[in-house]
């Protein structure tokens, strides 16, 4: 009687590397048509968790990037009107230099019932630049951006006094993430000629009116030459109150295009130390995939090769 075995250890010697290999290369295949180095937390456990960390401070600072450019239109839409105010105030001396604007026309005019009628011009001018002034629906310029009229009551945007002027701070402004725990609180004060602005009164029916209402009202009271001089005073103190606006809205657009460079430049630090950990190198997985195939056909060819071998008789044993 013959004894047949099927056992053969340079057979599954071979098997089992060529199972190993095609694994490797499935493995390599996905590195390289992913791009990324970890697709799975069984590549790299403690790289998978410091990835997803990075990922997750990118995703932050995208976000607080696109709210700092609603901040910065937000800001440039406001500096726009102030800077049209200004012009329609003191006139234009770059794009027209005969235009001497309202407070040339309170200053030149022939007479104080001729200066009563340019000012008035001049004045539909300027309510109209401040209705027009908007971002969002929002009324940038009309008391609706939190601070308080500035002028008649005496405050800064965003200052205090009495109680009543107080509560007229307390109308919160803009607020907008610049990165981390810091926050920019844009506050424009109002520049309305309307003396009973819906913004102010909601807080305060009683709210003092603006240097451009005290202009408007000068204006309309100009009948002489005493009081023609105290409508150019209200002008002045127009011009300087929508001068200081515009300074203080320039210097919280420093702030913003100060933290702007900041986050860029950490977004760029923090997408390379990402990209460091995640990204597959294609040209070492390419190397990879070349060895793994070459391991491969030479397993295969094992396999082939003893199996020519896999049956043998017991009696061979003998000879």
């Amino acid at each position: 009687m013959t004894i047949w075995f099927s056992t053969n250890i340079p057979e599954m010697r071979a098997i089992s590397t060529f199972k190993r290999v095609s694994t490797d290369i499935s493995n390599i295949q996905e590195r390289i048509t992913s791009g990324q180095r970890i697709n799975s937390g069984k590549d790299d456990p403690g790289g998978l968790i410091i990835r997803e960390g990075l990922r997750a401070d990118i995703k932050d600072i995208h976000a607080t990037q696109a709210n700092m450019v609603q901040a910065e239109n937000l800001m440039d839409a406001a500096s726009s009107g102030m800077m049209q105010l200004l012009e329609i105030i003191r006139g234009s001396e770059v794009s027209n230099p005969d235009d001497s604007g309202l407070l040339g026309a309170l200053l030149t005019a022939s007479s104080p019932a001729a200066a009563k009628e340019a000012a008035e011009g001049f004045m539909k001018l300027y309510d109209a630049a401040i209705k027009t002034t908007m971002y969002n629906g929002l009324q940038l310029l009309g008391g609706q951006m939190g601070a308080p009229a500035v002028g008649d009551s005496g405050l800064a945007p965003g200052g205090s006094g009495t109680a009543e002027n107080d509560a007229i701070a307390a109308i919160p402004g803009r607020i907008y993430q610049l990165g981390g725990e810091q926050t920019l609180e844009i506050s424009i004060a109002n520049l309305s000629s309307d003396p009973a602005d819906p913004a102010l009164t909601a807080v305060n029916p009683n709210a003092p009116a603006g240097a451009a209402n005290a202009l408007k009202v000068a204006i309309g009271n100009i009948t002489d030459e005493d009081s023609l001089k105290t409508a150019i005073a209200a002008a002045r103190a127009l011009q300087a109150d929508v001068s200081a606006a515009l300074g203080s809205l320039g210097g919280s657009q420093k702030v913003v295009a100060q933290n702007q460079k900041l986050l860029d430049s950490r977004l760029t630090s923090v997408t390379a130390s990402e990209g460091r950990i995640s990204n597959a190198d294609i040209a070492i997985e390419s190397s990879r995939m070349a060895r793994a195939e070459l391991l491969a056909q030479n397993a295969m060819s094992s396999i082939m090769y003893t199996r020519s071998y896999a049956a043998f008789s017991v009696s061979s044993l003998f000879r």
